[in-house]
């Protein structure tokens, strides 16, 4: 495991961006275990996490034209990430994202700041069932752009409809699905910590289910 996967694991559970429990899933899929960006909810987080976006950027060389975050967890990463890239390196990114329903007056349409054209880098918190991760290639390539990739922090690594969600979503529309880490990642980071052993005895049940 490399530094930062093991940086960004350790800060999830100090900040409880991922907590064990008892959770049912956008996807109705009951689930152990949880992970959640949007309790980076004050500057210092938001600007943590966003920092781990753009190390991971960097250090894995991603050619794009603008960032773009499906509404909405989405906004505030594409925002913050744009951000972290020119304050950390130097690099002057524009970012977008887009709206639920579109809007008829002021600043109208279906997309918010840079209007998509190029290759877009697409940011999103996690990969579970795909289905976010779909509809917002979908809109994209209904404008005058496409997606170089798609980044998460977190991979769930479970099955879409057949095989598993990033496959499924990299066969259909032929990018990479890149993450900061994944459910191995953290399943070998709990392994090595005896107070996190009833959490990793449920997640185990769980992966035997779902996982890919």
């Amino acid at each position: 495991m490399n530094d930062l996967k093991k940086q960004f694991i350790e800060f999830i559970l100090e900040h409880e961006i991922l907590r064990f429990g008892n959770f049912t899933l956008n996807s109705g899929r009951e689930s152990p275990y949880f992970f959640n960006t949007g309790l980076c909810n004050s500057g210092k987080l938001l600007a943590k996490l966003a920092e781990f976006y753009c190390h991971y950027i960097i250090q894995n060389k991603l050619a794009f034209d603008y960032v773009f975050g499906p509404a909405y967890k989405g906004i505030t990463l594409a925002s913050s990430i744009s951000n972290m890239l020119y304050m950390i390196y130097d690099i002057d990114k524009p970012y977008s994202f887009n709206r639920k329903e579109a809007k008829s007056h002021g600043e109208s349409g279906i997309f918010v700041g840079f209007q998509p054209k190029g290759k877009s880098l697409v940011v999103d918190d996690v990969i579970s069932s795909g289905e976010s991760i779909d509809k917002a290639l979908s809109l994209l390539n209904q404008s005058n752009s496409s997606a170089n990739h798609v980044l998460v922090a977190f991979d769930r690594m479970e099955v879409g409809t057949k095989i598993s969600a990033k496959k499924e979503l990299s066969d259909k529309w032929g990018i990479e699905l890149l993450s900061i880490i994944d459910l191995e990642d953290i399943v070998n980071y709990l392994q090595v910590d005896d107070k996190y052993s009833a959490a990793l005895k449920d997640m185990t049940v769980y992966l035997k289910k779902y996982k890919a």
